[in-house]
């Protein structure tokens, strides 16, 4: 299918013809011959597609037509379920639509069909013009590739070491020694600022990553600092956040401070010490004019490194150095890069009869870094034929112009070839977030399953099916992962290129799948989606009486409809995103079809309406890290299709009673201490639920109906709640994590419990284990698959590792902050098989870690911090060839000494890729 919007639609219609059969009783003849008519419009679809992006504008029209006439199909059927939810509220829960239907539900149904009617001879209108226009039926390909994606999941999860791997980089070698001798260079003691320009997509920022991560960079600065700027920021927000990385702030230090007060604080910090500052993506001219004054030049080789695709911004920055700028990469090395791409598995014997036309792919590109990952990306899921690279070269018939085009082009290209209408609604959807942010993985999971952008299969989870689709982006190059879960490599979080970004959010506003900041109130033609993302409004955007201008969200949270067409694309929408938001969501009440709200962040958000209730269409509601938000309304209960809810970092501290009554329930996230309501328990279909008070007496009640939880995280548990949360335990036969923090006591039999669950992964439990012995039960009580293990405020007296080191699945270990109060721990040959991951934090006395032999062989990280009697580190680390980066900070000068170049324990770790000091 070739428009996602389009297609949604449809198959959101489809689906509520299954899930609503008896609610669309009566019109379900008429639903039907839409859809129908729809679908088969669809196979012109791609034909006009192909047309309007060449700039034919009949056939753009053509497809707006559809789009519009689809959307309207989809207005009449909510609105009438909406209708008719509020009606069976109204006569009571029990109540159905059957033969002796109520009047009002008569009327209901006559206005459905009198629309269906109107909806049906505009369709016939529409489907007549085709021929008008010229368009072909192509038909549709791709959608039989849905399996593609869908089967062998696990198996493209482990694809190669450069799925994630942001460290591969290609061609920047003599960039590299240039800058860092210009960063370090001992004859230049003044504060200066280094650029490196380019234009979007040449590799800045992966660059500036690269000489950030250096350890010649990290041994010369005391003080080194990344921050990504963009083309939107707030002075103040930056300075916080460099004042927080910098300073050791007490809590609601900075509270009060404005911007000169927050500048003399961070001057006053790094006055003495020689720091780097790498400011990425900065756009304004005058942006280092405004924050300069909160970096002193103390004549000590200070620097600051600006990434900028402006040269103007430049050299305005620093007059005296000259920028550098970026090249493109020369032939060979972009065809090097490219086959890191297209082989992620690495070269087999058919990249010999492909390298005639893979490198006439490889040379309009350009030697643009990004055009030619994207293009290595998208060739990487495709066979590795000849004629097959043949077809994608004949669609590039264009010349390399060194503008960039290119890449756009390359990007399209990329975007049309995935291979159905669920994957690329799941790409657009990243505009919706703001530029150069940071994306959690489990987050945009859950929105996109809330969206309906994730099919149903029958052996998989809609969850795992949602991974399969992120780590096919990751793997076409289209997104980044920019961090993966150290237990099972999954992705954690991602993040997309600016020039990707730019192209999603022109695309999903042409597309008609989201509109992102829709400023203008007069245009009816600047809102074409039934999605709406507002990045960074504040009250001050608000409706202006002097430039007669407004937001639609101003317009909403003011009440103030001064146009039809603004309460029409109100009423219309289905999500409503938005991030920092500055007002209140008094205007909730007026966007009765939402289906999805995310407002993360929005610190005007005190309360919720009471007529919340009236979403009764509500799938996903996020308020994460609304911090003003006291409580729920009580009518928040009658929000029965709601499937997450996240109230996490909010000020909320008992969830009210009709939470229970919210059978579609799978995800509960709230902050820590909430109380639950005691029949919380009702809840069979809640799969995850975070950070629950134990008090409230939840855990005591009969337990056995939540037999579907997977994820569980408790705090506040006293020694009397023991038995209870074991018994409950005993009944999550599907549990794969568990937290326990700020607990009086562990008994061992939390974690024994738990020993025949097959499925159980990750366990982390804060408090004292096994008061009377103050040990760890035996390896053979432990889950059997457990691969994540964090133990904190154990005090532990008996020395752990002997016990850990046997659990054979065991994958990240951390034991921090008094895990351990004895002074020695060993480690014995071929302890830890699978360990990957080491914290060793907070263990105050702790002297001496000695390694009997080879163990830990596959560990890639080791993290040692504020264990200030530690000595020195074991001499077995010499043997772990795998081991890639270790962080030391926090501890004692001596051993500090110990492990620096040419120190007494450096031959220990002198083959460690990445050592960090802290």
């Amino acid at each position: 299918m070739s428009n996602p919007a389009i297609s949604f639609v449809l198959q959101k219609i489809c689906n509520l013809l299954v899930e609503e059969a008896v609610l669309l009783h009566g019109v379900r003849g008429q639903v039907e011959w839409v859809v129908s008519e729809l679908q088969w419009m669809q196979s012109f679809l791609k034909d006009a597609d192909s047309r309007q992006r060449k700039g034919d504008e009949l056939a753009k029209n053509w497809v707006k037509e559809v789009r519009d006439v689809a959307f309207e199909a989809e207005d009449v059927i909510d609105n009438y379920l909406l209708k008719l939810g509020c009606l069976r509220r109204e006569k009571g829960l029990l109540a159905s639509v059957t033969r002796y239907a109520s009047f009002a539900e008569v009327i209901a149904r006559h206005k459905i069909a009198t629309k269906i009617n109107w909806l049906k001879k505009k369709i016939s209108e529409i489907a007549e013009s085709k021929v008008r226009y010229g368009l072909v039926n192509i038909g549709e390909s791709g959608e039989d590739q849905i399996s593609f994606i869908d089967e062998g999941l696990q198996a493209r999860r482990n694809l190669s070491p450069y799925l994630y791997d942001e460290t591969i980089v290609v061609g920047f070698q003599h960039d590299m020694e240039f800058l860092l001798n210009q960063l370090t260079d001992v004859q230049n003691l003044r504060r200066s600022v280094v650029s490196i320009v380019g234009m979007g997509g040449l590799g800045k920022t992966t660059l500036a990553k690269r000489i950030y991560s250096n350890n010649v960079i990290k041994q010369h600065f005391d003080v080194c600092l990344w921050m990504t700027i963009s083309q939107v920021y707030n002075v103040i927000d930056i300075l916080k956040i460099i004042i927080s990385r910098v300073v050791d702030l007490k809590r609601g230090e900075l509270e009060g401070l404005d911007e000169t007060g927050m500048k003399e604080k961070l001057l006053n910090s790094l006055n003495s010490r020689r720091y780097l500052i790498i400011m990425d993506d900065v756009w304004e001219k005058n942006f280092w004019n405004r924050i300069k004054g909160a970096f002193p030049d103390a004549m000590n080789g200070s620097r600051v490194l600006i990434t900028t695709r402006v040269i103007e911004v430049a050299r305005h920055a620093d007059p005296m150095t000259i920028p550098y700028e970026l090249s493109f990469l020369p032939e060979d090395k972009s065809w090097d890069l490219f086959l890191l791409k297209a082989f992620p598995a690495g070269l087999d014997s058919s990249v010999e009869e492909l390298e005639d036309i893979g490198r006439q792919l490889v040379k309009r590109c350009g030697g643009l870094p990004l055009a030619l990952v994207v293009l290595g990306g998208l060739l990487s899921r495709k066979d590795p034929h000849p004629a097959v690279w043949s077809e994608v070269a004949e669609s590039m018939d264009w010349d390399s112009t060194k503008d960039g085009q290119e890449c756009l082009k390359i990007l399209a290209l990329s975007y049309c070839n995935l291979p159905h209408h669920y994957l690329k609604s799941c790409f657009l959807y990243l505009a919706a977030f703001p530029e150069d942010s940071v994306i959690l993985a489990s987050k945009l999971i859950k929105l996109w399953i809330a969206e309906g952008f994730i099919p149903q299969r029958q052996k998989q989870t809609m969850e795992e099916i949602a991974r399969g689709y992120l780590d096919e982006l990751v793997q076409r190059c289209m997104i980044q992962a920019v961090k993966k879960r150290d237990y099972d490599n999954s992705v954690k979080k991602i993040r997309i290129h600016d020039v990707l970004h730019e192209f999603c959010i022109a695309e999903a506003r042409e597309d008609g799948l989201m509109n992102v900041n829709c400023l203008e109130a007069r245009s009816t033609s600047q809102f074409t989606s039934r999605r709406l993302a507002l990045q960074n409004y504040e009250s001050s955007l608000c409706c202006s009486s002097a430039s007669k201008r407004c937001t639609l969200l101003g317009c909403l949270a003011l009440q103030n409809y001064k146009s039809s067409y603004w309460r029409s694309s109100a009423s219309k929408l289905r999500t409503l995103l938005a991030f920092n938001l500055k007002t209140d969501v008094m205007f909730l009440n007026v966007l009765k079809l939402l289906r999805v709200i995310d407002l993360e962040g929005a610190g005007g958000v005190k309360e919720l309406p009471k007529e919340i209730e009236t979403l009764t269409l509500l799938r996903y509601m996020g308020l994460r890290n609304c911090a003003s938000l006291q409580k729920l309304p009580a009518s928040v209960g009658n929000l029965l299709s709601l499937q997450i809810l996240d109230i996490r970092s909010t000020c909320i501290r008992e969830l009210p009673n009709g939470i229970c009554k919210i059978q579609t329930l799978s995800v509960l996230n709230i902050t820590w201490g909430c109380i639950l309501p005691p029949k919380i328990f009702n809840l069979k279909n809640l799969q995850i639920l975070k950070d629950a008070d134990a008090s409230g007496g939840w855990i005591e009640q009969d337990s056995g109906k939540m037999i579907n939880l997977r994820v569980l995280g408790i705090s506040g548990m006293t020694s009397s709640q023991n038995s209870a949360v074991c018994r409950l335990l005993g009944n999550l036969t599907r549990l794969v994590s568990l937290k326990v923090r700020r607990s009086e006591s562990l008994p061992s039999s939390i974690i024994t419990t738990l020993s025949n669950n097959m499925r159980f992964r990750k366990l982390e439990l804060h408090g004292v284990l096994n008061l009377a012995q103050r040990k760890l039960p035996s390896h053979d009580l432990f889950p059997r698959y457990l691969s994540k293990l964090t133990l904190r405020a154990s005090l532990l007296l008996h020395d752990p590792m002997p016990v850990l080191e046997n659990l054979r699945s065991l994958a990240v270990l951390r034991l921090v902050r008094r895990a351990y109060e004895g002074k020695e721990i060993v480690c014995s040959t071929g302890g830890f098989p699978m360990l990957q991951i080491l914290e060793l934090s907070g263990m105050e006395q702790l002297e001496c870690w000695r390694m009997d032999g080879c163990a830990m062989l596959k560990l890639r990280c080791l993290y040692i911090s504020v264990c200030p009697r530690l000595q020195m580190l074991p001499e077995g680390l010499r043997n772990m060839g795998s081991l890639q980066e270790l962080k030391v900070s926090g501890m004692s000068d001596e051993f500090q000494s110990r492990v620096h170049v040419d120190g007494e324990d450096w031959h220990k770790i002198q083959h460690v890729r990445s050592v960090d000091f802290c």
